[in-house]
């Protein structure tokens, strides 16, 4: 189990994120979607994790990293733990997922962000249904490395609208195949998460970002 950082966060997953389940975040742009999947990576890595980090979108930024490491007074040497992939396209996305199975001690996945290169590649709308079927593929040889594996594997995603509502990118697709999502956004002046399904009679809970990242609303 590795937790979140965020308390209330924890309580709604039923204590955090669980080994041999996919998890995934999803939310518009400034929710704070890959600042939350950098501090689930430092709590696996504060755990002697071993993290397989695909980035997909070319956001994932070293430093930021270092900087929670600081904040919670762990070593920066601590990095050499994460296999970092830097991916282009989608036939790249889906060798990764080989690389499940050939790393050892891996304790952690985390793909940032999972449907991007897929709604570049197939971004034509007469292509619409290649893209569906080519992302349902690749997510269904990851549920069943991660169901071998029994390691927790974590996903981000983006929102788009579609007739004046937001929804996840791919999200009838990807819906068949991840176990937990957690949903991100900012309602108001108050950003919120909530969890389905939820191990707690509630389903929502509000955070805030802060320099050393997300943390419960006060």
């Amino acid at each position: 189990m590795i937790t979140t950082g965020i308390e209330k966060l924890d309580e709604l997953l039923g204590g955090g994120i669980r080994g041999g389940l996919i998890t995934d975040i999803y939310g518009p742009s400034g929710s704070g979607k890959t600042q939350l999947l950098l501090q689930i990576c430092v709590n696996s890595l504060a755990h002697g994790g071993m993290i397989l980090y695909q980035d997909a979108t070319g956001s994932f930024r070293p430093e930021r990293l270092i900087e929670f490491l600081k904040a919670k007074g762990m070593d920066q040497k601590l990095l050499d733990k994460m296999i970092i992939g830097r991916i282009t396209n989608t036939a790249e996305q889906l060798s990764y997922v080989d690389k499940i199975l050939e790393i050892e001690n891996l304790t952690l996945v985390v793909i940032d962000n999972v449907t991007d290169l897929f709604s570049f590649e197939y971004s034509k709308e007469s292509n619409s249904l290649a893209k569906h079927v080519a992302f349902m593929e690749y997510m269904h040889k990851l549920a069943y490395v991660m169901i071998k594996r029994q390691i927790p594997v974590v996903v981000t995603n983006i929102t788009r609208k579609s007739d004046d509502e937001e929804r996840e990118s791919l999200d009838r697709s990807i819906s068949m195949f991840t176990h937990q999502k957690i949903k991100l956004e900012k309602i108001g002046q108050k950003y919120t998460a909530q969890v389905f399904p939820s191990f707690d009679g509630k389903k929502m809970t509000n955070y805030i970002i802060t320099q050393t990242g997300l943390e419960d609303s006060p």
